[in-house]
């Protein structure tokens, strides 16, 4: 039979007093004299007692827990970030708890000091339908989807059409951004130092719901004068007007803005029709850059399984950097975003909050490009179509 652990209440029946004296000196608040106090603690530590964790967070209003809301549990890349989140709580003797279904209405039930958005969309859902009720502080990673004045004066017209804000005012939230505009950049300078001229996007969304990698790649083909820059796009989405009746998407899950609570998008997938899609259309692009790297290894997946050599035949490279790259060939070329890293920053600037420092509104992240073997020079690609 499990032993009963000591109270305050036995520890008070020994000492001779009452339960709020024992309080006072367990909790070093208020006056106790010297010698009963230290007669108190010594009887506390006969009885190897152990104060209950629900009890103190609940008399200091902390519970050294904080929360990851995270609509898509099957994504590499987020799960890096929970794991760069986990060792930077532990720093700071947080626990992380996660949450895959975003069921917002449970926080009544739940005791946690704050909360990590997987991105901003989610973070303005929250903060629209539930923020107001629970007053809890909210960090959230970022993409590049907020574009201050300094950006909107760097970047075209085009790529400011895509933009999407988040509330203002007192219901806006710190984020920690990776600037994917700038990391799509860096995926279009260095298929271009190597000779492709001709690149389509690979994106599981429709042209039109305003990714910042979209904008950043319609900019640079506008940029460059491409006729019809939409056409280099394979954007494979029930919600693409090219693809609304094509069978083959029927068996997607697809996510979906007014209803954001579970989104486990299958993007090897959809990366794996692309490259069919790819061929079907006749495209005459030498290299594809993929929306993440999981989308960018199920093209070459397809275009390995139609008999196409990558990167003899055409170049494929990605964005995100996740270990999944690690275990295909040919090694994928990508554009690291550091999950581990920005997960890490979330937890930090998170717990900053929760203490009252004072913290940025947007706090930067860095990525890096990683050679692989996705992607040849163009001279060696001879066009496959």
């Amino acid at each position: 039979m499990e032993k009963k652990s000591a109270t305050r209440l036995d520890i008070a029946r020994r000492a001779g007093t009452s339960v709020s004296v024992v309080s006072r000196a367990l909790n070093n608040s208020g006056y106790v004299a010297k010698e009963k106090k230290e007669r108190i603690l010594k009887i506390a530590e006969e009885l190897n007692y152990a104060p209950n964790p629900v009890a103190i967070s609940l008399q200091k209003r902390r519970t050294r827990q904080i929360l990851f809301y995270c609509r898509n549990v099957d994504n590499a890349f987020n799960m890096q970030l929970y794991k760069g989140m986990l060792d930077a709580a532990a720093d700071r003797g947080y626990m992380v708890l996660f949450n895959g279904k975003t069921a917002f209405e449970d926080l009544r039930n739940t005791l946690v000091d704050g909360i990590i958005m997987q991105d901003q969309g989610l973070a303005a859902y929250y903060l629209r339908n539930y923020g107001r009720n629970y007053f809890l502080p909210v960090v959230s990673a970022a993409y590049g989807e907020v574009l201050g004045e300094e950006k909107d004066s760097e970047r075209s017209a085009e790529s400011r059409t895509f933009s999407r804000t988040m509330p203002s005012g007192r219901h806006s939230v710190p984020i920690v951004e990776v600037d994917t505009y700038r990391v799509m950049e860096t995926a279009l300078d260095y298929l271009e130092h190597c000779g492709h001229k001709k690149i389509a996007f690979g994106t599981p969304y429709p042209a039109e719901n305003g990714n910042v990698r979209t904008a950043a790649f319609l900019s640079r083909m506008h940029e460059r004068k491409v006729k019809d820059a939409r056409n280099y796009i394979l954007a494979v989405s029930r919600r693409d007007s090219r693809l609304a009746a094509d069978s083959r998407l029927l068996s997607f899950q697809e996510e979906v803005a007014e209803n954001p609570h579970v989104v486990n998008e299958d993007f090897f997938g959809k990366g794996r029709l692309a490259a069919r899609i790819f061929a079907e259309r006749k495209m005459d692009a030498t290299a594809v850059v993929g929306f993440n790297d999981e989308f960018s290894l199920g093209l070459i997946c397809g275009f390995q399984e139609m008999g196409l050599r990558v990167p003899e035949d055409i170049s494929v490279m990605g964005i995100d950097g996740n270990d999944a790259r690690k275990y295909v060939s040919p090694l994928l070329t990508t554009v690291s975003l550091f999950p581990q890293e920005q997960g890490a920053m979330c937890v930090r600037v998170l717990l900053d909050l929760i203490e009252g420092k004072k913290v940025r509104y947007v706090t930067h992240t860095g990525f890096r490009l990683l050679e692989g073997e996705s992607v040849l020079p163009c001279a060696s690609a001879a066009g496959i179509l």
